[in-house]
């Protein structure tokens, strides 16, 4: 089934975030070409089905979309538009960025930035348990070679591009060659949520965040950075403060001319005038740091490039450790 509809945005917008960020769930699922075009691929909220999605910005700061399988397309609509912010008005976030030189500044090298959310909290709980303790890089490699094998991948404009695995070919599966066992049944428990309904936007977006964390939290092997990631990059809220990124307190003191990365209490102080954006703000801050110290436009990963991943997985953490699974919450290196 192919769909073709349109995002007219509220306030500024831009598909730059979607081509160039670094962000380790866009990695193995999305591919850009010369025409401006951006293609993504993902499972369907609810269904898990494999959708496609051809992005095209027009000069009206409109969007052209045309969705590719899909047994719900209004709904496959509702994710996309979670995922690039669009459901939201950004008017408000651009009286924010203006008022504050800082920001401004950041924001004059990003027009129309908006954040980037993973397409659900299931892809993103994935995508960081898949990721830890490797490099991003690798990890869209294995990613990308799990939807070839599983065949979670989707023609547009005659391109195969691969989403992140359905939870069920993720279950079909008791171990996959690159990827350590404890890794795997930690990547199995997180698909064994998701299609307990656990890891829904919405689900998660309605009870206290410090509730969800913890039931996050207790998931094999999702400690307390596994689960931020999944609540703000995966479910989208606006101003969730991601305070145990350390890589917001770097920003933070390069934005505002510290010096040194700023303590948790600077970071406190200075995002109440963030409200009622203190993640989207956040997003913007990594973001323009993370570019001033990386290729942030490197391409993305082919299905050809995925054939080349690693055969062998890292050592596992200790089982039934709650200290080993602690250190390994974080990735080794992932993007903006």
């Amino acid at each position: 089934m192919i769909t073709r509809t349109k995002f007219i945005p509220q306030g500024a917008f831009s598909l730059d975030p979607v081509r160039k960020m670094g962000c380790g769930f866009l990695l193995g699922t999305r591919s850009c070409s010369s025409d401006g075009a951006v293609r993504l691929a993902f499972p369907a909220d609810g269904t898990f089905e494999i959708v496609g999605a051809r992005l095209e910005a027009q000069s009206d700061e409109s969007v052209d979309v045309t969705l590719i399988g899909g047994s719900q397309p209004a709904l496959v609509k509702q994710q996309l538009a979670r995922a690039l912010c669009l459901d939201h008005d950004a008017r408000p976030f651009q009286e924010i960025l203006g008022k504050d030189p800082a920001l401004a500044r950041a924001a004059a090298r990003r027009p129309g930035f908006r954040p980037v959310v993973a397409y659900s909290p299931y892809v993103m709980a994935g995508w960081c348990v898949l990721s830890q303790r490797l490099r991003m890089s690798m990890a869209a490699k294995l990613q990308v070679r799990m939807a070839e094998t599983f065949g979670d991948v989707i023609e547009i404009d005659g391109e195969r591009v691969a989403s992140f695995p359905r939870p069920e070919s993720i279950l079909s599966a008791t171990e996959f060659p690159g990827i350590a066992a404890e890794k795997w049944t930690r990547l199995r428990g997180v698909a064994e949520a998701a299609l307990r309904g656990e890891l829904e936007a919405d689900k998660l977006l309605s009870v206290p965040y410090e509730v969800a964390h913890k039931r996050l939290t207790e998931l094999r092997g999702v400690g307390a950075w596994t689960a931020d990631g999944t609540l703000i990059r995966g479910a989208g809220p606006t101003d969730v403060l991601p305070i145990t990124e350390p890589r917001l307190h770097a920003a933070v003191g390069h934005a505002y001319g510290l010096g040194r990365a700023a303590t948790t209490r600077e970071v406190l102080e200075t995002a109440e005038s963030w409200r009622p954006f203190r993640t989207w703000v956040s997003v913007l801050l990594i973001s323009d740091d993370w570019s001033r110290a990386t290729d942030e436009t490197a391409g993305p990963v082919r299905l050809s490039d995925a054939r080349r991943a690693t055969r062998s997985g890292p050592a596992s953490p200790r089982r039934g450790s709650s200290r080993s699974a602690s250190r390994a919450d974080h990735p080794r290196s992932s993007g903006a």
